[in-house]
C-alpha cells in the first residue's frame, strides 16, 4: 500500500517552504516597487525646490535689469548681481554664475572651482529645464571649505532668462542646505514604506489562504488518483488471478475426468488388501485401512468437483437451504475432524434459499475453510459452522477454529496467492476459496484473527 505523502510531515513542509517562498518573493517585488516610487517622489521633491529657485531668479532679473537701466544686450553684467539678490534666502551656502557661452562668471562667497557643467546638463539647461540632485553625504564645508559640516546639500542648476523671454542669457548653481526637503522625504517615506507593509500584509494573507486552498485541492486530487491507482492495481491483480484460475479450471475438468477412474480402482485395491492382511497376525492392516480412508476421502473429493463442474454446464435448476449446505458440508468433513480429533459443531439454522450453482461453489469454499480449520486447531479443539440469514439478504456461514491465528505475513496478503505456511501446501487456498466466492455471487472475509482463533464469514447474496 503506497503511504499518503500529503498527509506525511515532509508533504507539509514542502507546502510551508512554497508559501513561505512566494510570500518573500511578494516582498521583493513590494519592496522594488516602494523603492522605484519613493525614487520618482524624490526627484520630483528636489525638481520642485530647483523650480521655486528658477522663479525667484526670473524675478530678480527682471527687477536689475529694470534698476540699472541696461539695454538686453548688457544684461549679463547684472548676473552676478541679481544671483547674489537670490542667495540671501535661507539656505543657500553657495552659488556660481555662467554666463550663456558657458563660461564661468563668478562666485559666491568665493570662487572655489570655474570647472563648466557638463554638456548633457548645459543641454538641459539650454532647453529650459531646471537640474536638481540631492547629496545626502555632502557637507557645505566639503563643497566651498565654508560652512557647517553638517551633512545633505542639494544641487541646483537654473536656466538665467528674463519673464517672456525665451533666450538663456546664462545659468547659475546653487548649494541648497536639504534639511526641509529631507525632513518632507523623511515623512513621504514613512508614509510610503508604511503602506507598502500593509500591502505586503494583505497580499501574503491574501496569497497564504489561495495557495492553501490550491494545495488543497491539489491533495485531494493527488488521493483521489492514488485511490483510483491501488484500485486498478487490485483490479489488475484479480483479473489476472481470474484468469490463472479459470485455465486452471479448465486443466481441473480434463484431471479430475482422468483421476476418476485410478482412484476409484485404487480405493478398491487398498480396501481388498486391508481386508487379506487383517487376517494376518503380523500384517499391516491398520496402515493399510488407513491409506484406504485417504484414498476414499480423495474420491470424494474428485467426485465433489466433478460434480460442480457437471452442475456447470448441464443447466440444471435447483436451490438449497443455508442448512441444507451446512448439513451437506458437514457430511463430507466430520471424518476429517475424527481423524485430528477435533470436536466439531454445526449450529445455527438458515431457511432462505440459493441456487444450485451457488450452492455448489459455497460447498467448496466452506469445506476449503473447514479443512484449513481443523488444520490449524490442536487434538482436542472446537471447530465451529454456523448458518444463519445475512444481513443484506441471503446466506451467511461463519467458520471459527482454536488455532493460534495467521501469521502477519498472511493477513497482509489475504487472499491473495503466496507462499503456503502449511508442509505441502501451494498458497493458493484462500486465494480459490475467495474467487469461488465470487464466482457464487457472494463475499469471502476475515472476522479476526488473534491468540484465540480465526473467524472467516461466507456471504451468499440472495438471487436477483
Amino acid at each position: 500500500m503506497t503511504a499518503a505523502p500529503d498527509t506525511s510531515p515532509p508533504g507539509r513542509f514542502a507546502h510551508v517552504g512554497v508559501l513561505a517562498l512566494t510570500v518573500l518573493v511578494f516582498g521583493a517585488g513590494v519592496s522594488v516597487l516602494t523603492r522605484q516610487l519613493r525614487s520618482g517622489l524624490s526627484d520630483q521633491i528636489f525638481r520642485r525646490e530647483a523650480d521655486k529657485m528658477a522663479a525667484v531668479v526670473s524675478m530678480q532679473l527682471d527687477n536689475s535689469a529694470e534698476e540699472l537701466a541696461l539695454p538686453r544686450d548688457q544684461v549679463p553684467v547684472a548676473l552676478l548681481f541679481a544671483v547674489l539678490k537670490t542667495s540671501k534666502l535661507p539656505g543657500v551656502v553657495g552659488v556660481r554664475v555662467f554666463d550663456s557661452g558657458r563660461h564661468f562668471n563668478s562666485a559666491w562667497p568665493v570662487p572655489w572651482s570655474d570647472e563648466a557643467p557638463a554638456s548633457d546638463d548645459w543641454a538641459k539647461l539650454v532647453a529650459g529645464e531646471s537640474i536638481a540632485r540631492h547629496h545626502a553625504m555632502v557637507s557645505a564645508e566639503e563643497v566651498i571649505g565654508l560652512g557647517s559640516a553638517r551633512r545633505g546639500l542639494l544641487e541646483a542648476w537654473v536656466p538665467l532668462r528674463q519673464s517672456g523671454s525665451a533666450t538663456m542669457i546664462g545659468a547659475a548653481q546653487f548649494w541648497i542646505e536639504a534639511e526641509s526637503a529631507g525632513t518632507e522625504l523623511a515623512e513621504h517615506d514613512r508614509r510610503l514604506w508604511t503602506q507598502a507593509g500593509v500591502a505586503w500584509l494583505a497580499g501574503s494573507i491574501i496569497i497564504v489562504l489561495a495557495l492553501r486552498w490550491a494545495f488543497r485541492r491539489i491533495d485531494a486530487a493527488n488521493q483521489a488518483l492514488r485511490a483510483r491507482s491501488e484500485d486498478l492495481q487490485r483490479a489488475n491483480r484479480e483479473l489476472v488471478l481470474a484468469a490463472k484460475t479459470s485455465a486452471l479450471g479448465t486443466v481441473m475438468a480434463h484431471l479430475m475426468h482422468e483421476l476418476k477412474n485410478p482412484i476409484a480402482g485404487l480405493e478398491m485395491f487398498m480396501a481388498g488388501q486391508a481386508d487379506t492382511n487383517a487376517r494376518n497376525e503380523h500384517s499391516t492392516g491398520e496402515e493399510l485401512a488407513a491409506a484406504s480412508t485417504l484414498t476414499r476421502r480423495l474420491r470424494t473429493m474428485v467426485n465433489d468437483v466433478v460434480g460442480v463442474l457437471r452442475d456447470e454446464q448441464s443447466g440444471v435448476e435447483f436451490e438449497l437451504t443455508g442448512s441444507e449446505i451446512a448439513a451437506t458440508v458437514a457430511e463430507k468433513v466430520r471424518g476429517e475432524a475424527a481423524q485430528r480429533d477435533v470436536k466439531f459443531a454445526v449450529t445455527g439454522r438458515a431457511d432462505g434459499a440459493v441456487s444450485g450453482r451457488r450452492a455448489n461453489l459455497g460447498v467448496l469454499v466452506v469445506r476449503n475453510l473447514l479443512q484449513n480449520a481443523f488444520e490449524a486447531t490442536p487434538a482436542g479443539g472446537v471447530v465451529r459452522l454456523t448458518s444463519g440469514p445475512a444481513a443484506g439478504g441471503g446466506l451467511e456461514f461463519l467458520i471459527e477454529d482454536g488455532g493460534p491465528g495467521l501469521p502477519p505475513s498472511v493477513r497482509e496478503k489475504l487472499f491473495q496467492p503466496c507462499t503456503s505456511t502449511k508442509i505441502g501446501g501451494s498458497g493458493l487456498g484462500l486465494a480459490l476459496s475467495h474467487q469461488l466466492a465470487q464466482k457464487a455471487g457472494g463475499t469471502l472475509e476475515l472476522v479476526r484473527s488473534d491468540g484465540t482463533g480465526t473467524c472467516f464469514r461466507l456471504v451468499l447474496a440472495a438471487e436477483a
